[in-house]
């Protein structure tokens, strides 16, 4: 069964059951889930959710990443760079997600020889921001939002809510019985078999992320 065949993409999933994929958290810098009571680092959620769809368009045959020495233009030594490049046609991931929109910014990059995983993140995120972690989340609520899997809390509501969206019973309870193994499987398979890609894959992700950080 492909991922793409999921009622959520990877990502979304990740997303409506934060708590099993990122660490729970108070105060400045966490986030209340909406299909629990709990909240988790929003920051690590992000990163996760990132890590996630590029490896789900990789999963699906995509994607490629690739890692590529770069000699240093002063002094001796290298750096290594990682590129994602389209392999094959987007899969169908439903509606706007972030899959999707990894797709499309890589696709564009490509064209001009900048689909560094650095840049794709970094365009993704848009523009400085205090916390641009927060973008990736808001990415993830309006793609389930434009699906009709959230219900956006506006006007005079919001104050009445703890969180900008609202997750209907029916779609917590379907986010929630669907088995978690086809994503933590994604994951630890691939941190079992390719640990240093991971670690690489996350630190230019975090990297991304520092530097649309408003001074």
């Amino acid at each position: 069964m492909g991922l793409t065949e999921f009622s959520f993409t990877p990502s979304e999933y990740v997303f409506l059951n934060g708590d099993k994929f990122a660490p729970k958290a108070e105060g400045n810098g966490s986030l209340a889930l909406l299909c629990s009571d709990a909240s988790v680092d929003g920051y690590q959620l992000a990163v996760n959710l990132i890590l996630v769809a590029i490896l789900a368009n990789e999963a699906e045959g995509a994607l490629e990443i690739s890692v590529q020495e770069k000699k240093k233009l002063f002094g001796s030594g290298s750096s290594r760079e990682i590129y994602l490049r389209k392999t094959s046609a987007p899969p169908n991931w439903s509606g706007y997600t972030l899959e999707s929109a990894v797709m499309f910014i890589t696709s564009n990059l490509f064209v001009q020889q900048k689909h560094t995983l650095y840049n794709v993140v970094y365009l993704l995120l848009g523009q400085d921001r205090p916390d641009p972690w927060q973008k990736i989340i808001e990415l993830v609520e309006w793609g389930l939002a434009s699906s009709n899997w959230l219900i956006p809390v506006e006007g005079d509501a919001a104050s009445a809510f703890s969180t900008p969206f609202i997750c209907p019973a029916k779609v917590r309870e379907l986010a929630l019985e669907k088995p978690v193994e086809p994503m933590t499987s994604l994951l630890a398979s691939l941190q079992k078999t390719r640990s240093q890609l991971i670690e690489a894959l996350v630190n230019e992700i975090e990297h991304a992320l520092k530097d649309r950080k408003s001074k």
